[in-house]
């Protein structure tokens, strides 16, 4: 079954590439129901980690925040709380947090994001993160 999933998030992916957001929303939407179906945790977390990225980029900051917690949980409950994808769970979190003027909240999704981002040597999301603390605190 993770074939299907699979096909799903590439026609997700692709359509994403072509700015057909309506058609990549519904084919991460698809993955992520298959991959609950068919219990493939980690596939779920990365199409609810798209569907938040869309989400944020439509205005729709509520469904971004549910998409990036669901897909942050996953991570944490199979063992990839210190992944670069549950780190970027956290970035989106964060952004849909700074979406919802919820500074408290994004702040520490923040500063969390930003720890697995140093521990993992990915500097563009320890710049990034910089940035939006950073700007909480002008």
């Amino acid at each position: 079954m993770t074939e299907a999933i699979q096909t799903q998030l590439e026609i997700a992916r692709q359509a994403r590439a072509d700015g057909d957001s309506v058609a990549a929303r519904n084919g991460y939407a698809k993955a992520s129901a298959l991959a609950r179906e068919t219990n493939q945790p980690l596939f779920r977390a990365f199409a609810l980690r798209h569907l938040s990225d869309i989400d944020r980029e439509a205005d729709r900051p509520d469904a971004a925040l549910a998409h990036a917690e669901q897909a942050l949980a996953l991570y944490r409950r199979h063992g990839q709380e210190a992944s670069l994808d549950a780190a970027n769970a956290l970035r989106l979190m964060a952004l849909a947090l700074d979406g919802l003027r919820r500074p408290p909240a994004a702040a520490k999704a923040w500063t969390e994001a930003r720890a697995l981002y140093v521990a993992l040597g990915i500097e563009t999301g320890v710049e990034e993160s910089d940035v939006h603390l950073a700007e909480m605190t002008d």
